[in-house]
């Protein structure tokens, strides 16, 4: 009598690791050993970093949201920036978008709201509508949850004395929780100076908590707009004082956010005259340059923390940098003893207005964002070879982007 073969479960896994997110949800109903290995976080994980690996240049997604749009353009549209057969290709997801949302905005109108991208870690993007409305959405599972509303409103204070902002998305890796951070700014009389709070959320406990711990310098203007999330659980900003605001005369420093201790720890950018934004800022002659444009953004290449800057002259070529972390000190505040000149490129442009770096991408090509003019039509998102000196345009613009690789991470239940 013949009987069946089973495969070792290590074996087993070894094979599903390697499929697709949209494969393994359809095989779920297979059997009850097969529904739980698929909700099984250690499996989710090993699937996620499985998949990660795989891609020679990692996919990113493409948000691009606009306030006024015109006849023919949406308030929000998203995209995804891919490598297929060697080819770059982008994909307009904004209609998966719309499918999966649909079920939290029945009315149709609502959907012309302009979403924004707060960041995507482990296949999970977190999105943001209006002042304080969240969401966290998984497009490879097609889940979305509502995040509550959080605690923007301090006490004692009246509406226009404060104001909100979501600085971050994380994973407490030691927990197993997606968490977001979201600094409350509450308004000083001009001679004492701002007072900020900030709180977390947990997806675990799915409710928010005020943060005790607070950054070092008290009057920080923050930049959230970063894809700096690393797998060690710390998140980290590009900030300045702002006692010092202003673009020739200010210290720039990055914090950083460990989302399991719950810490804050402040450190200095690269000791480098080429980092220095006042010097970046001045032409030949020690005059000031008015029509100098300097972008420093905080990212990941190769899994490590990253700088990426550029220094750009109206009608003249622009200059980019990227800067990597070789070395961290050996705590879990995550930070940097060491960085490293990884790529210093020359782009020769033809006549433009301003420019930004977004990614130095794995494959050795730069993203892009070129704006040619003062219309959303002038913008021009591409891709830059700085080995053959040839653009790629992509056909989209784009405010943000942030590495993407499917997951089976839910954010309707917590894995097991």
């Amino acid at each position: 009598m013949e009987t069946t073969r089973i495969l070792p479960d290590d074996i087993l896994e070894d094979i599903l690791v390697r499929l697709p997110v949209k494969i393994l949800v359809r095989w779920k109903c297979v059997s009850k050993h097969w529904y739980a290995l698929f909700g099984d976080y250690d499996f989710a994980m090993k699937h996620y970093r499985f998949q990660y690996a795989h891609h020679a240049t990692v996919p990113l997604f493409l948000n691009r949201s606009i306030s006024y749009p015109g006849p023919d353009q949406k308030r929000t549209e998203f995209f995804l920036l891919s490598k297929h057969g060697g080819d770059d290709v982008v994909l307009n997801v904004t209609p998966d978008f719309h499918r999966d949302i649909r079920p939290a905005f029945p009315n149709e109108s609502e959907l012309e709201l302009s979403f924004h991208c707060l960041g995507i870690v482990n296949g999970v993007i977190c999105l943001q509508w209006g002042r304080t409305c969240l969401a966290l959405w998984n497009p490879a599972t097609r889940e979305l949850k509502e995040v509550p509303r959080w605690p923007i409103m301090p006490d004692n204070k009246g509406a226009e004395e404060f104001g909100g902002q979501i600085l971050g998305f994380g994973f407490d890796p030691l927990s197993q929780d997606f968490k977001i951070l979201g600094l409350i700014d509450v308004y000083g009389d001009g001679i004492e100076p701002n007072v900020y709070e900030f709180h977390l959320y947990s997806l675990k406990a799915n409710s928010w908590k005020k943060v005790e711990e607070a950054p070092r310098s008290s009057r920080l203007f923050i930049y959230s707009e970063t894809d700096a999330y690393l797998n060690n659980g710390v998140y980290y900003w590009h900030a300045y004082d702002e006692a010092s605001r202003n673009f020739l005369n200010y210290t720039p420093v990055i914090i950083a956010f460990n989302f399991n201790t719950e810490l804050f720890t402040e450190f200095e950018l690269p000791k480098d005259p080429d980092c220095d934004n006042r010097e970046h800022m001045r032409s030949v002659d020690g005059r000031v340059c008015m029509e100098c444009r300097f972008s420093l953004t905080l990212g990941k290449y190769k899994e490590t923390l990253a700088l990426f800057m550029s220094y750009a002259i109206k009608n003249s070529d622009c200059y980019a940098e990227l800067w990597v972390v070789t070395r961290f000190r050996e705590d879990d505040h995550g930070v940097p003893l060491s960085w490293h000149v990884a790529v210093r490129v020359t782009l020769h442009i033809p006549s433009f207005i301003s420019l930004d770096v977004h990614k130095f991408r794995e494959c050795g090509d730069l993203l892009l964002m070129i704006q040619y003019g003062n219309t959303l039509e002038e913008e021009e998102g591409c891709l830059y070879d700085p080995t053959t000196h040839t653009f790629n345009n992509l056909g989209v613009g784009f405010g943000y982007s942030f590495s993407f690789v499917e997951s089976l991470f839910s954010v309707t239940r917590m894995l097991n």
